[in-house]
């Protein structure tokens, strides 16, 4: 047998070229300036943006509380080593003392990281954004996090995640963080680390470690590797209340569907994914194809999650997560076994490679618990989908809906994008309202497209260099969710008189994104027609109407929904609160005009039949876009 110092020195062979004195002349400076203890701290920073921050919406526990695990791998990989890790979610703790109580001023959330910081003492600190909008602006949690850290200045800290490698350079030149970590993070932190302490625990040279040395911008060198798929997350949940998230947030509309006090947790099976998508920054982060855990190390997990922590409800976080369908077989047909005893759900609201799907996998879905899942459609004009490099045509769109479409116990949406490149032009956008109609899935959810990688702009040579819009969902942009348009902006119904070679403004793609939406997932959804399913129509609305809690069209479409289940008691009530919304409020009373809504609540139904009646001629006026 081989001496184990051989093979280390065989193994570490073809990284002897790499010479990383840059780093090293970096931290002698960082040593004088820093002392070092063993504490580590990682932190996740609020997922959403402040200026739309509504306390009403965060009481409702309606706000994204995606558990911090990508920072648990991080913590994972550590584990070994003699840290003492702390894991700070500053998004659940926000959402966490905004639902204590009134006296919290959420303004004041990074008083929490203060708290912290005086109990914990660490001299590391590492963090990471999943929030792309406006990522260095003044109301950014993430540069305002840093920029706290930086007036502090008592701690090594080291940013990561995909996101702020659009524009890393600016971080490091305002020095707001020390290092910068591009892509998977397990073996660069480790190696980092070795230098900071001056360990030698055989961690290899790392390329893509950004630090900023005498004005100028330098990296790490090593050879770049994806990272080794193995084990699981199990120790780490003893870093993070897994089992209270549902107390303060939500992960999807899915999570609140499946139970408003459903303790929920997220899981993954692989990293990356098979395809290359024009507008998509995943391959480039975590490499090309797809990697998986084993299935037996991921059934561990989740039956830990569900026999120690209570857990009920995951989503999946996988790009793909249909890539290796054998594995994935093996995990559904273990979590068939514990659905028996804890009747647990599962969604995945990434979305799903339509392509991949098949009714053996699709079986197995829906007896494992699936409430619902996306599948990633993003437009309906075949020029489009080439351009962006999508793996699909119209028509395999339209065969893979068929086959979903013979599972109706799944509630099933597509994810479809317009303005696409801030190029694109009306007439191809109708394409894709138009398909969103024709798949006769049960939701569209449709985004605006924004830039989310600068070097995606750069190498595909894009026109559009501004990262900096606030949100996919335009009602999302304010607190109340409203649309407002300008004098100059054409909006409801009008939208269909724009000229088809026409490229939208930002402000006329909100008016189409609002008319789009209205139309395709209310006056014309398929489950409030005759022969469709209105529980399911009912159930995803009354968690919609918690999100947006001042809209006044979804309480009357879901006042229509219970008429047709014969439910008059809730329909009554959906209704009042239609009536509530517009009383006094001229920006809803003008929209059901525009709509020919007001009718509606002038000439209530009372009967499934007469819901057709008055829908009907709505559904006429639209027939050419949505036929």
């Amino acid at each position: 047998m081989m001496p184990i110092q051989e093979v280390i020195m065989r193994e570490q062979a073809p990284y002897a070229e790499y010479c990383n004195d840059e780093l090293e002349e970096y931290i002698k400076i960082l040593h004088k300036k820093y002392k070092l203890n063993r504490k580590i701290l990682l932190i996740q920073v609020p997922q959403f943006q402040f200026e739309s921050f509504s306390c009403e919406i965060a009481r409702n526990r309606s706000y994204y509380a995606f558990p911090p695990t990508g920072l648990q791998c991080i913590a994972k990989s550590l584990e070994n080593r003699n840290f003492e890790l702390k894991i700070l979610d500053l998004n659940y703790e926000l959402l966490r003392m905004v639902k204590l109580g009134q006296k919290f001023d959420y303004r004041n959330w990074l008083s929490i990281l203060d708290d912290t910081l005086d109990n914990f003492k660490p001299s590391i600190i590492g963090t990471t954004c999943i929030n792309v909008s406006k990522l260095w602006s003044d109301t950014n949690p993430f540069s305002a996090m840093l920029r706290h850290l930086k007036r502090i200045d008592e701690h090594i800290v080291i940013a990561g995640g995909a996101s702020i490698m659009n524009d890393f350079e600016t971080c490091l030149e305002e020095e707001l963080c020390h290092f910068v970590v591009d892509g998977e993070g397990e073996d660069k932190i480790n190696f980092l680390l070795d230098k900071l302490y001056y360990e030698n625990l055989n961690y290899l040279p790392t390329p893509k470690i950004y630090f900023k040395l005498n004005e100028n911008i330098a990296q790490t060198k090593g050879i770049n590797k994806n990272q080794c798929l193995q084990g699981n997350l199990i120790n780490t949940y003893k870093l993070t209340p897994i089992e209270l998230y549902c107390k303060v947030g939500v992960l999807n509309h899915y999570s609140r569907m499946s139970g408003e006090d459903k303790p929920f947790a997220a899981i993954h099976l692989g990293r990356g994914c098979r395809m290359n998508c024009k507008f998509c920054g995943v391959p480039k982060f975590m490499g090309r194809g797809v990697r998986h855990f084993l299935a037996s190390d991921l059934l561990e997990e989740i039956a830990y999650l569900v026999e120690k922590k209570s857990i009920r409800h995951f989503e999946w976080l996988d790009d793909d997560l249909l890539a290796h369908p054998d594995v994935l077989k093996e995990v559904l047909l273990g979590i068939i076994e514990l659905k028996k005893i804890y009747n647990i759900t599962w969604a995945a609201n990434n979305g799903l490679i339509a392509a991949f799907l098949n009714e053996e996998i699709l079986s197995l879905m829906r007896d494992s618990g699936c409430v619902g899942f996306k599948i990633g459609i993003e437009t309906g004009n075949p020029d489009m989908l080439r351009k962006i490099r999508k793996p699909a045509t119209v028509e395999k769109i339209l065969y893979a809906c068929e086959l979903i479409n013979k599972f109706p116990e799944i509630f099933v949406g597509g994810n479809y994008i317009i303005g696409f490149f801030a190029e694109e032009p009306f007439w191809q956008m109708l394409d894709t309202f138009k398909l969103s109609c024709k798949t006769n899935l049960d939701w569209s959810s449709i985004s605006v497209f924004q830039f989310t990688s600068k070097e995606t702009i750069i190498q595909e040579n894009l026109k559009q260099k501004d990262l900096g819009d606030t949100a996919v969902t335009p009602a999302r942009y304010r607190p109340d969710g409203k649309v407002l348009s300008e004098k100059e902006v054409i909006s409801g119904p009008d939208i269909f008189t724009i000229p088809k070679n026409i490229i939208p403004s930002p402000d006329q793609i909100r008016q189409i994104w609002f008319t789009f939406n209205l139309i395709g997932n209310y006056i014309n959804n398929k489950n409030l027609k005759p022969d469709g399913k209105p529980a399911k129509f009912t159930s995803w609305i009354e968690v919609l109407e918690i999100t947006y809690p001042h809209n006044a069209y979804m309480p009357l479409f879901a006042s229509l929904g219970y008429i047709m289940l014969g439910n008059k008691a809730k329909a009554e009530q959906q209704l009042e609160k239609a009536r509530e919304r517009l009383r006094d409020d001229k920006y809803w009373q003008e929209r059901f005009e525009q709509f020919e809504l007001t009718s509606i609540i002038e000439n209530f139904p009372k009967t499934a039949e007469q819901v057709q009646d008055i829908l009907n001629p709505l559904r006429d006026r639209y027939y050419n876009w949505t036929d």
